[in-house]
Parts: structure tokens; sequence; C-alpha cells
């Protein structure tokens, strides 16, 4: 099965009086949560559906006035929503506790973020797996370990187990790669470094050295920095939700924000005000990482709204006919919470998204049409991602040569007018796709006031060498995943 998405125009031949918009995510107001003992600010929560008891759980950070820093934490739900703290005292014994729900020991915790359950160790001791950072007494250093945990109750670090040459801070997250049969990694490039690497391994014992991927360039915001990039598999694809960090580009030295940061006065690190949204970034293989359009995804909200100071969209969750996107944020700007964190300016909540629902086209006025590259058919029929509740789309498929097969044009497709993320097209005398199995062909679609989101089906995309010798001696190419 393939997907066309419309993150670009690569797999098109032309794009007429469409406009590519990026998808805009419902906030759930009765989602917000505000732990009553620690702010969660910088809480980076991961959102986990508990296999065995259907539980919802949400591990997350937050600082209390007791600790004055971080300590892990766990909250609850039946439906991923609403949220309670679970007393964990009887469950999980610890030397020094600063709140009911805390997971494990604080004491030289710094950070984490990003608990990933691995697919590949469901039912083990190390079904979930998370980055931790402890802070040793030298200044501006982190060293990075593994945790591991069977339940997400009982953990275990993993001294041994160092995941970053020079330690980082977060965001710092986990995905599979199918492709390279690797964990891969999304981390700064070290600390303090603001921006975007990865590195994988294989064994969670050896990591490779972080390579950078992705940095601010021209079309961000003057002295832009990234903060953090998770990654999650998408069908085919690789979707990255990239928080970008606006700072201020007027270097300031003002003790009233430095808060518990220790600097030197012209350090560049004193840039720490400004806001945080997010914007989208992609990949076909999981390695290379592209940008699209240069707008939020989830934009900072008004003043004195949740997400008006900085935004971390942490946890990807498909749902249904839904993607949840959880996030933790702050009402005042970076650095601000810093020097008073009893402000409790921090919640977490939750965003939806319809399903493929990340970037669309959308004529800006009467009727717009795309035309694909080549596509071999496999078999089955065409399933069409749109909402056009006062529009409708057509569907017209042509040879390799762009020539409209008899039967399959826009005057005999039958029209759709709804919302649905898998309408399949017919035509006229029973038509349908699967008498097309085995073809070279290309697909048209017409669509007028209404967003097409995706078109899903067993076929993969050709090169027009390869369409001609498929066609000629029927040499039909090997998928290439990852392209």
């Amino acid at each position: 099965m393939y997907t066309l998405f419309f993150f670009d125009d690569w797999h098109l031949h032309n794009r007429i009086n469409l406009d590519r918009k990026i998808g805009t995510p419902k906030f759930i107001p009765e989602s917000i949560f505000r732990d009553p003992i620690a702010d969660s600010a910088w809480g980076y929560p991961s959102v986990i559906q508990d296999p065995n008891t259907d539980i919802w759980k949400c591990y997350y950070q937050g600082e209390t006035k007791e600790s004055e820093k971080h300590v892990p934490l766990l909250a609850e739900s039946e439906d991923g929503v609403e949220w309670t703290i679970p007393d964990l005292t009887d469950r999980v014994s610890l030397k020094k506790r600063f709140a009911p729900n805390q997971l494990f020991e604080a004491d030289g915790f710094s950070e984490w973020c990003g608990v990933y359950a691995d697919p590949n160790a469901e039912n083990t001791d190390e079904w979930l797996k998370a980055f931790v950072n402890f802070r040793p007494e030298e200044k501006l250093r982190l060293e990075g370990r593994l945790g591991t945990s069977p339940d997400g109750m009982q953990w275990k670090i993993h001294d041994d187990i160092q995941w970053h040459p020079t330690g980082a801070d977060p965001g710092m997250f986990i995905f599979w790669n199918p492709y390279r049969k690797s964990y891969v990694l999304s981390v700064r490039p070290g600390l303090a470094d603001r921006r975007q690497a990865i590195s994988e391994t294989k064994d969670w014992k050896t990591f490779t050295e972080p390579s950078l991927i992705l940095q601010p360039d021209a079309l961000d915001t003057p002295s832009a920095l990234f903060y953090g990039m998770p990654v999650i598999q998408y069908d085919q694809m690789f979707i990255a939700l990239l928080w970008v960090y606006h700072t201020d580009p007027i270097l300031r030295w003002d003790d009233k924000f430095k808060g518990l940061l220790e600097m030197n006065e012209g350090d560049d690190i004193a840039r720490i005000m400004g806001k945080i949204d997010c914007q989208l970034a992609y990949s076909l293989n999981g390695w290379h990482f592209q940008r699209t359009l240069r707008e939020p995804l989830i934009a900072n909200g008004e003043p004195g709204d949740p997400t008006s100071g900085c935004v971390y969209p942490t946890s990807i969750v498909n749902y249904k006919d839904k993607i949840r996107i959880y996030s933790s944020a702050s009402v005042g700007e970076h650095a601000q919470l810093r020097s008073d964190p009893d402000t409790r300016q921090g919640s977490i909540f939750m965003h939806e998204l319809r399903k493929d629902g990340f970037i669309y086209l959308e004529p800006p006025g009467g009727t717009g049409e795309i035309n694909t590259k080549w596509i071999l058919w496999n078999s089955g029929e065409l399933s069409i991602n749109a909402s056009l509740p006062y529009g409708d789309v057509l569907v017209e498929i042509m040879d390799d040569r762009g020539e409209i097969i008899p039967g399959y044009s826009y005057e005999d497709s039958i029209p759709f007018r709804g919302d649905s993320v898998n309408w399949e097209p017919k035509w006229s005398g029973n038509k349908n796709m699967s008498q097309l199995a085995g073809k070279v062909i290309k697909i048209g679609l017409r669509i007028s006031n209404g967003r097409l989101y995706a078109v899903r089906g067993d076929y993969q995309f050709l090169t027009i060498a390869e369409s001609r010798r498929y066609i000629v001696s029927g040499d039909q190419p090997k998928p290439r995943p990852g392209f």
C-alpha cells in the first residue's frame, strides 16, 4: 500500500489552482491538565495506551517547590482526554518523594523526554524506553542514560549505557525505522546546541555519533533556534513536529529573567527569552528530513492562553480516525517561568487532527486539478481522503502517455460530495480501479470547494524509464521503500 500526501509536488505532473495549506489541529479544552503539585511547562508528555488495561498513561516531568528541579511523573486517564494523578506511594518505593505520582528517584535527575513503547520488546522488561538526563556536579554538562521499564511503574536506569557522547537537553525522541532496521534518535547535536541531529542504535548499547540534519535557515525568523523534533512513522513516510524557538535577536542581559540559569554576561545562551511554536518536517526514509511550509501546525495562542508563551507538541497518537497530539506549554515565554516556577504557568493538553490532516490541497476559488506521475496499479480500489460538504471531486484515469482510458474520464466519474477519509471512486458502466490491475496509469483529480488530504491504494510510483521497461518487457521494478 502507498499513500500520496501533499507535502510537496514530487509525485505530481501538475497542480493547477490548488493551494498547499497546513492543517489546523483542534484544541480540546477539556483535555487541559494542570498538576496540582508540579509545574509542567516543560512537561514533555508521552502518552501511551496500556495494551493490557486500556488505561491511558501520561509520562511527564514537573518542578515542585520542594524539589527545585524536575521530577519524573505519571498521570492516568480512561479516555486519553481527562487526567488524574495516581498515588504511587505503595507501588513505587522511593527514598525521597516529592510528589505522590513520582516514578523514580530524582537525585541527580535533570530531565527526561519521549518515553517510547518499543514494538519489538512487548511483554519484556524493556518494553518502555526513555532517554534520561542526569546532571553531574560539573556545570554545563549532562550524562544521558537509558531508562527501561516493563510496565511504566518500575524503572531501571542503566548507568553503563550512554546514548549521547556529550549529553543533550530536551527534546530527545526515539522511533523505529523499518527501512534501516534500527532505532533512530532525534536529538540535539550537543548540549545547548539548538539544532536537530539524528543517531541510531540496533542493540540499545551502542549509539552512532549524532549527525546534523536541520538547522535554522534564511526563511526562519531572525536568530531562530530548534528546540526539539518528535518523529513518528506515518504510512510509508515519517512526520516530524519541529519546535521552532523564536528568540530575541538582540543580545540582552537582564538579571530579572536570568532565573535559575548561571550565565556570564555576553554568553550566547543569554538568549533565553522568546516563544516556541511547532512547524512540520517530513522524511521519506526516516534519515533525511525536509521542511514544508514555514507556518505553524500548532501556533501560540492569545495572551494568557495556555499556549501563549511556548508550546511543545511531544506525543502523536493515532486513535480511530483522528490524530491526537499531546503537548506541554507555558503561558509565559521561555525563561519567564525560570524566574519563578511557583507561578505555575504550565499545562498539558491535547489537540485533535483529522486522519492525514497535517497538510492538504484546496482551490482558492473555482476548480483545482492535479495529475500524478506514472503509477503501476497493482490491485484493489483507490481510497481518497477529502472534505467537500459543499463541493465535489471527480477522478480521471489515464494511460502512461496521458491519454484517457475509455470509461474513466471526468465525464464518466460519479462525483462525490461529503466528508470521507476513505471514499472509493467509481465510474459509470460499473467501472472501477480493480479492473486496471497490472497497468501503468496516471491519476487525475478535479476538486471544487473542498480539501484533498491523501490518496491511498495498492500501487507504486515509477520513473519514466521504469514505466517504459515494464510496458515493453514486463520487467516490474522492485519497490524502493524510502524513495
